[in-house]
């Protein structure tokens, strides 16, 4: 195992790009993004020096001690025992040298995937198998397009039902237009994502966060916006990486639905994600009962229109280095979440 220098990240970013268990999340340069968090790289190498499995780490301080984080990593062949053991090398290094309480790791492994989840038992991770929907850091629900590869436009509008093809048409029609602006089009998002987030009761993130993700991702990263007359209707930000398109962040507002704005922003998310050649859009969380999280139910009722499918990970794995800190932390964290 390595841990990777500044200098050396860039190695690790071409092979996270095109590895089949890449993720925008497991980049570098998601540490652009994620700057109150400090990072490290932990690589495995085969014997000609090559990367041949990787994770990349963000680290936190939590009181005397840290929290390790690796949103969708590792990435590497699952089936490949001695290269995960070995990243578990490079990971227990650097929980010493932050003095780590824990290490979460929560990649794209799906709930049924037993083989995998025993391998990384194996390997001394631990899962909570099952795990209710707030007790994980990301949704375990996800709604995607897992067969747009090699599609047209027109090939991808044809696997919609009838309904879905007509509203995506509709609102051009109507006179809605979509522009792909980036950080120019950051004022009117904000505005219709802060409105949507004390609407929906969703932790409203910095107008600063969304910069750095467009300046952090650079061509990666998309922000979409469509127009009413003028008026600002709806948008979104998307990242494509690794042969993934995510619809990461929406928002919409409440006027002018009837032209049905969110569809053609789809539309231009999905066209998107085929020009950039993916094998998947990601709509990204949901929830699969309204007890769970009723906003993102009625999300699930909306993204069903587009032919894809509900994906269940498997959820986070985790060693626990410090099991005493662990358990004042969560006491902490849930006596909070009750003075909220």
């Amino acid at each position: 195992m390595e841990i990777l220098s500044k200098n050396q990240y860039a190695e690790f970013d071409e092979f996270c790009n095109n590895h089949p268990h890449g993720a925008f999340q497991q980049s570098p340069r998601w540490g652009n993004v994620k700057t109150e968090w400090k990072s490290e790289i932990v690589v495995s190498r085969d014997e000609n020096g090559a990367i041949i499995g990787g994770i990349f780490i963000l680290i936190r301080k939590i009181g005397i001690k840290s929290m390790m984080y690796a949103c969708r990593g590792p990435v590497c062949d699952y089936t490949d025992k001695s290269v995960i053991k070995d990243l578990l090398n490079g990971i227990q290094e650097v929980a010493k040298k932050y003095k780590a309480y824990v290490f979460i790791m929560d990649p794209l492994v799906m709930v049924d995937d037993a083989k995998t989840i025993t391998l990384f038992k194996e390997c001394g991770l631990e899962i909570k198998e099952h795990a209710p929907f707030h007790d994980t850091i990301q949704p375990r629900y996800n709604y995607m397009l897992r067969y747009i590869k090699g599609l047209t436009p027109d090939e991808l509008m044809a696997k919609m039902n009838r309904d879905t093809r007509y509203y995506l048409r509709y609102p051009e029609k109507k006179g809605v237009v979509c522009k792909n602006l980036g950080l120019e089009g950051l004022d009117d998002f904000y505005k219709i994502y802060a409105e949507t987030g004390e609407r929906q009761r969703f932790t409203i993130r910095p107008k600063e966060y969304f910069s750095k993700m467009l300046n952090g991702l650079g061509d990666n990263c998309r922000l979409y916006m469509c127009y009413y007359e003028g008026k600002p209707l709806c948008g979104g930000v998307a990242v494509q990486y690794a042969g993934t398109t995510s619809h990461v962040y929406g928002c919409s507002n409440e006027e002018h639905r009837n032209v049905r704005p969110t569809y053609l922003l789809q539309k231009y998310l999905m066209n998107w994600a085929l020009e950039g050649g993916c094998h998947t859009y990601d709509m990204q969380g949901v929830a699969p009962r309204p007890e769970d999280n009723e906003a993102l139910y009625r999300i699930l009722s909306f993204k069903s229109n587009f032919n894809g499918e509900v994906v269940e990970t498997a959820g986070e794995f985790t060693i626990t280095y410090d099991k005493f800190y662990a358990k004042l932390v969560n006491m902490a964290l849930k006596v909070r979440k009750k003075l909220k």
